[in-house]
């Protein structure tokens, strides 16, 4: 009987140990499993992109990759800076490599003033190549990047023209100086590069195209419109 009330409490024992579940991570255990898990899938990405030469855009349900559009891509710079946030927490130069090899692709884009989306494109790379490694070429580029962008911006509306409307789609759609939500991600260039410059021309329109959003873009109940189409000559929404 002994053997048997023995064996009943072992059994009993290692059923409760079973069912006793695995004590959560901590949050730096958390934060940790995931930098490495986005390096594993990211180190095979870069692997297929360094094969194709190309700088990658996205990937299908299909698994067939995008790459980025020849001539100019909004998305050009966000392989790159993730580049430069793998190489911050890792320290792997390979990382580095991945980043400045990419984001010198579209270089020469810092001189585009048809775009407004040079501010996520080179600060995302950029931008954070400079605060990684404080080469003096990556804070000129940014600066340049910067002063293309700021032409787009109209005192009389407060705002950064976000979309061209002499030609394509655009210029389908009647409007004038069309001001996008989106374009609130470009401020950062701006306020970064008043930082390194010591020159407030650049935060003077980040906060200005701020406060004009803030205005005009918000219904009451704090949902946003995606478009605000403005005129040009007297700042009014139209």
């Amino acid at each position: 009987m002994k053997i048997i009330n023995l064996s009943l409490f072992i059994l009993c024992t290692l059923l409760f140990s079973a069912c006793t579940p695995t004590p959560p991570d901590t949050p730096a255990e958390f934060v940790d499993k995931q930098f490495k898990n986005a390096d594993t899938q990211l180190s095979l990405l870069l692997t297929d992109a360094l094969a194709a030469n190309r700088n990658p855009r996205t990937i299908d349900a299909e698994g067939e990759y995008h790459w980025v559009r020849q001539g100019f891509d909004w998305t050009e710079g966000f392989f790159p800076g993730t580049s430069w946030f793998l190489f911050d927490i890792t320290k792997n130069d390979k990382w580095k490599a991945s980043a400045e090899k990419f984001q010198a692709t579209y270089q020469d884009h810092k001189y585009l003033t048809g775009f407004h989306d040079l501010g996520f494109i080179f600060n995302c790379s950029y931008g954070n190549g400079y605060k990684s490694t404080k080469n003096e070429a990556f804070k000129d580029v940014l600066i340049t990047a910067s002063d293309s962008l700021i032409t787009r911006f109209n005192p009389t509306v407060g705002s950064i023209m976000s979309w061209d409307v002499d030609h394509g789609w655009q210029s389908e759609r009647g409007w004038k100086f069309p001001v996008i939500i989106d374009n609130m991600m470009n401020l950062e260039m701006l306020f970064e590069a008043s930082i390194i410059t010591g020159d407030s021309k650049y935060k003077d329109v980040a906060i200005a195209h701020a406060d004009t959003t803030l205005k005009n873009h918000f219904r009451e109940d704090y949902s946003c419109y995606h478009v605000v189409d403005y005129d040009p000559e007297t700042g009014a929404v139209r």
